[in-house]
């Protein structure tokens, strides 16, 4: 029993961490911890100010539309849509909504909804739960290799953003300064 339950554990890191197993974004996606600074020329003004602990995924994505981020589409994640079969669960996000940018020029598949049209936003109970499923999902992508692509993450207390390595740093620079404004 101890050997079924290791075995599905791993599975499950594997799928949860990287869209559910859906190897489209397993492959569009890997590890790359954005550090560059934004610098006023490449990044759009911060968001208005909103406690990341009252806010939830919808009004994270509202606050980085404010910020002028070019958001064309969203779809919010219920347990009935997320692939990842994580909502609600404990040390997991509470709530999470997957957005394209325009940039990308990928749209959000509505039935499936993932990273690969921009990105994500997931809202956790607390900043610990945002910051360690930030790294197992580096962690593993990172283990994936270069193939699985990249990724950006960008923290603000509870708010775990997602960002596809499609977009250039300097682009991805624009989440970093605007996720920043939602503290």
């Amino acid at each position: 029993m101890r050997k079924t339950i290791i075995m599905t554990i791993a599975a499950a890191a594997l799928t949860a961490g990287c869209g559910g197993g859906d190897s489209a974004e397993a492959t569009a996606q890997a590890t790359e911890s954005s550090t560059s600074a934004a610098t006023p020329d490449s990044a759009t003004a911060a968001a208005p100010s909103i406690t990341a602990q009252a806010m939830d995924a919808e009004t994270a994505l509202a606050a980085l539309r404010d910020a002028g981020l070019p958001i064309t589409d969203s779809v919010v994640i219920t347990e009935t849509n997320d692939r990842n079969n994580l909502i609600g669960r404990p040390g997991q996000y509470v709530s999470k909504v997957a957005f394209a940018d325009s940039r990308v020029g990928v749209p959000i598949d509505q039935a499936e909804p993932g990273n690969e049209g921009g990105g994500s936003i997931e809202v956790f109970a607390d900043g610990a739960d945002a910051q360690a499923r930030s790294d197992y999902i580096q962690e593993t992508l990172q283990r994936l290799g270069p193939i699985a692509g990249t990724e950006y993450h960008y923290l603000s207390g509870s708010i775990l953003v997602r960002v596809t390595g499609e977009l250039p740093p300097s682009v991805a620079a624009e989440y970093e300064a605007a996720v920043a404004g939602l503290s």
